[in-house]
């Protein structure tokens, strides 16, 4: 009898043994829920940490750029309850050190460590930390649709209220929003960062407004624009050139501080014009090819108010002004801190090239275009037959436009 109690007596700390070991499976159980729920919270701030990272890249319009990953992807975390401080490390790699996007300056890695509290893991030696990671890039949206009419601006709206606004080859891109009150409106991509614009065309060709990313200025990735930023020409000596009135004559490049021509027909020689005071065009037939207008901050954006004017910029071998290859695909450049509107209303009008006025609130484009054209305004009014971009948007030849930053950028996360 003493002999079987004793054999029931050894059950007890079998089920003791049973029941910490079932304990701790439930233990383990609960925290890895718990884990998993938090790893989860994680990944999705450094998911949107690594996307604000690439998009402080579009916005900068630079790649790489450290600094300016990591300040907005730490901002982003933070904003998502994990910020970068004490145990929490929020650390930025541009471009990423090792694996498939090491060698692109447009990716962000972004790593994320954390401590999270456990209940029973800890007792067998879980520290508690956890690293989550990803990587975003930037690519082009719209099916690579590049831009040939850019609206900066951000608070001025734009009117296309001609009867026909053909861009079918590349992107209207808008910062503020615009009225669309043609009859007949035709681009490949149309975009607005601002409020939705109002679709009041009656017909419509590939593509509607659609909401977008703000769309930044393209002239540095333009290298005549951005050579043309960044290397003035000179306006001394500038010269008053004679008014051309009612007769024939030709204009030679250089530095001038007022051209007007009345009922003339006038021939523009290749290479640079410096325009550096007046220059109106007032019922007369312009003529001009491998030709590039760059007006000053005290230069007068001009009225092209012809019968005919036919210019377009140098694209391939361009002569007349020393060092002028390097403006190459440039037909018309003004100084961003000139806010003067050039309007463009010629009567059978041909433009060819970057025509460039980001200062410009209330330009008019009342003409067609020819080949490589792009067209950058803060906001613009078409009020008449409008047509450009007939070709895809591609560089010019020679040294022409590069197109890395001609297309609508979003940052997305890498697969």
């Amino acid at each position: 009898m003493l002999e079987r109690t004793s054999q029931r007596g050894q059950v007890l700390p079998f089920m003791a043994i049973c029941l910490a070991v079932l304990m701790g499976f439930a233990g383990f159980a609960v925290d890895l829920g718990y884990i998993q729920y938090q790893q989860r919270q994680q990944q999705s701030a450094t998911d949107a940490a690594a996307i604000a990272g690439a998009q402080a890249l579009i916005s900068n319009n630079a790649c790489p750029d450290q600094t300016a990953a990591q300040t907005a992807a730490a901002n982003d975390s933070a904003s998502n309850g994990f910020t970068n401080a004490g145990n929490v490390k929020v650390t930025a790699i541009n471009p990423p050190a090792s694996g498939p996007f090491s060698t692109d300056n447009c990716a962000v890695q972004v790593n994320v460590t954390s401590p999270h509290a456990t209940w029973f893991s800890r007792l067998f030696g879980f520290p508690g930390l956890m690293t989550t990671t990803a990587t975003a890039v930037v690519e082009s949206i719209a099916g690579g649709s590049s831009g040939c009419l850019y609206l900066l601006s951000p608070t001025v709206s734009s009117n296309l209220n001609a009867d026909t606004v053909d861009t079918p080859k590349c992107g209207i891109l808008i910062n503020d929003t615009a009225d669309f009150n043609a009859s007949s409106l035709d681009a490949n991509f149309i975009g607005y960062a601002g409020s939705k614009p109002n679709e009041n065309a009656d017909t419509w060709g590939e593509a509607t407004p659609s909401p977008m990313l703000p769309v930044t200025n393209p002239c540095p990735d333009i290298s005549g624009c951005n050579y043309l930023a960044n290397n003035p020409p000179s306006t001394s000596p500038c010269t008053l050139a004679p008014n051309i009135n009612a007769t024939s004559g030709t204009l030679s490049p250089g530095c001038y501080s007022s051209i007007n021509l009345n009922a003339a027909t006038v021939t523009m020689n290749p290479g640079l014009y410096v325009i550096n005071g007046t220059f109106n065009i007032n019922a007369s037939t312009l003529t001009g090819s491998g030709v590039t207008i760059y007006v000053t901050a005290n230069g007068t954006a001009p009225n092209f108010n012809a019968n005919t004017v036919s210019l377009s910029a140098c694209t391939t071998s361009c002569t007349g002004t020393t060092g002028y290859d390097a403006v190459s695909g440039v037909l018309y450049y003004q100084v961003p801190s000139n806010t003067g509107s050039p309007n463009f209303n010629a009567d059978g009008a041909g433009f060819s090239g970057l025509i460039y006025a980001p200062g410009a609130t209330d330009a008019n484009f009342n003409a067609d275009s020819a080949g490589y054209t792009i067209l950058v305004f803060g906001a613009v009014n078409l009020n008449a037959d409008s047509t450009f971009g007939s070709t895809p948007v591609t560089p010019a030849p020679g040294a022409g436009p590069t197109p890395a930053g001609l297309f609508i950028k979003t940052s997305v996360l890498a697969l």
